[in-house]
């Protein structure tokens, strides 16, 4: 019989630097963008009922717009976004309810809250 040793490699360089592959730093943006939603959802949880669902809606169009984006090439993002939905300042003079339409996100709010302006601060 044949001796032979396990061994273990504990810490490896990768073989790719992190700033020159496209695919792990998606990886890694994913991943960030689900620890925000989640630190966001309890950030939010203590606030009044009405002033909650203000934040519920613009969190849920800001997660739209980081989607919208990701589906553009790098680099040329916020220029093609612009193009087709408006510049930052026209969607921050918008109404809640307007931007849902505009995203194309289905969920319909409150009369009182429909008409709050979005101003992303």
């Amino acid at each position: 019989m044949k001796n032979t040793q396990k061994t273990v490699v504990q810490g490896t360089a990768s073989l790719i630097t992190l700033g020159k592959s496209k695919r792990l730093a998606a990886m890694r943006e994913s991943i960030n963008r689900r620890v925000d939603k989640e630190e966001v959802a309890q950030k939010y949880y203590g606030a009044k009922n009405k002033e909650r669902e203000i934040q519920q809606a613009r969190i849920e169009i800001k997660q739209s717009i980081a989607e919208i984006k990701a589906t553009y090439p790098q680099g040329r993002q916020n220029k093609l976004f612009t193009l087709r939905y408006g510049s930052e300042e026209k969607i921050n003079q918008m109404g809640l309810q307007q931007l849902f339409t505009l995203l194309k996100i289905r969920q319909v709010l409150a009369k009182d809250i429909a008409e709050t302006k979005f101003n992303d601060r």
